[in-house]
């Protein structure tokens, strides 16, 4: 009885967590509250031990610890500032709930409704911004990009449900989660947020090749022209916004190249990877730090270096040149790490059940938590916003224990 309870309110916080991740003003952090103190409540109650996980479990709660304990350690290097410890602490925090998730009964499927209802709400909301209010770019209660690669991920999970329930055979609930996949992408449309746009070809086309066998020559090839024509229909509609914002980056990239303006969108990321290459130089190992950044910049720009409007910036807008230029090839090997081993573990998850889509879908669905960000990480510090750290930390632990379910499941029967 006990076990059934937990199972139901730790699943329904898991699901709201995506529910209400972009719909509700940190709405993100209702669903990991609520499940994050479950789970301390979890631990003394039902006694999870460390010898009921898999070698697998233990990879994934290594992972985070390496990841955490690693930021821990640049903080203390930078001057040990205390809101330093309130990012990387999420991938401590969250190890709690992957033990109760394990242990409690799976109702792994909420995941799916979360999703799909979350990127639904998210559409709603960004249509409401733009139409409504007339905002140029909608962003919910975030920054445009972390609302629109929100949204990307959200949509792209949505279609891996849509997946697992043809497989399922179950085909409205199939219809609502290609409204949700829809759903999502439009919400990154309406904000503007060109860096998300990247990963829908590269990952529709792994989701494809991935569901060949299930979907058959004919839909695979129907999906992918059906994709690039409503692509092109998007693209041509001005009142999208998506023509210009396309159009505004390729004038960037001329207007630098000429030397004319470098005070803009793509301009300004160029001269803060710039500066963070030579800070990289600098401080190849461990990097500058994020409180010995500023004064560097301060240098560069009196050189001549890079432009003064890189000064407010507090990040490089790219994961990987930021972690080099802060924390160097060290902080690089960390990233890779958190971002590669969970994504290796889904894979392999992937490549164990290729064709029983009752497990194969949650891998899928957990793999493409580190493939986004990794695309996403190439214009944005997704780990500099609290968005950014829960909607990766936690999906990943939730889809890991689906996996595991399911897995536990198929045995039983």
């Amino acid at each position: 009885m006990l076990n059934s309870v937990f199972g139901a309110l730790a699943w329904f916080f898991a699901a709201l967590t995506f529910t209400l991740s972009l719909a509700v003003p940190s709405g993100y952090g209702v669903g990991t509250t609520g499940i994050f103190l479950l789970s301390l409540l979890g631990l003394f109650l039902m006694k999870t031990r460390w010898s009921e996980l898999t070698q697998d479990d233990r990879v994934l709660f290594w992972v985070f610890v390496s990841f955490a304990v690693s930021m821990f350690g640049f903080a203390y290097l930078g001057g040990w500032h205390i809101r330093d410890l309130d990012r990387p602490s999420r991938f401590i925090l969250v190890l709690p709930v992957m033990f109760l998730l394990l242990k409690s009964v799976g109702r792994e499927q909420w995941l799916w409704f979360g999703c799909v209802a979350g990127a639904v709400g998210a559409f709603a909301l960004a249509l409401y911004e733009r139409q409504v209010l007339g905002l140029d770019r909608a962003q919910g209660s975030e920054h445009p990009i972390m609302f629109g690669n929100t949204g990307v991920l959200l949509g792209l999970i949505s279609l891996v449900a849509a997946m697992y329930y043809f497989a399922k055979q179950r085909y409205i609930w199939m219809v609502l989660a290609l409204i949700g996949c829809l759903s999502g992408i439009g919400a990154s449309l309406l904000s503007g947020s060109r860096g998300g746009w990247v990963a829908l070809p590269l990952i529709g086309f792994f989701l494809l090749w991935q569901s060949r066998f299930l979907l058959g020559k004919k839909l695979v090839w129907g999906g992918g022209i059906t994709a690039i024509v409503v692509l092109a229909c998007v693209v041509s509609i001005p009142q999208t916004g998506v023509q210009g914002r396309i159009m505004e980056a390729f004038n960037d990239v001329q207007l630098y190249q000429a030397g004319v303006n470098k005070n803009t969108s793509v301009g300004l990321r160029f001269e803060m990877w710039k500066a963070a290459w030579y800070m990289f130089q600098q401080e190849p190992m461990l990097g500058v730090g994020e409180y010995g950044s500023g004064a560097v910049k301060e240098r560069l720009i009196e050189q001549g270096v890079v432009v003064p409007e890189v000064m407010p910036f507090s990040h490089a807008h790219n994961e990987f040149i930021n972690a080099l230029s802060l924390r160097g090839l060290v902080g690089l090997l960390f990233l890779m790490v958190v971002y590669l081993l969970p994504m290796r573990l889904f894979l392999k998850k992937m490549r164990q059940y290729p064709d029983n889509w009752s497990i194969k879908a949650y891998a899928m669905a957990g793999a493409l938590v580190p493939m986004c960000y990794m695309d996403f990480g190439l214009s944005q510090v997704m780990f500099a916003h609290n968005i950014g750290v829960m909607m990766y930390a936690f999906p990943i632990v939730y889809f890991w224990a689906a996996v595991r379910w399911a897995e536990r499941k198929e045995l039983a029967q």
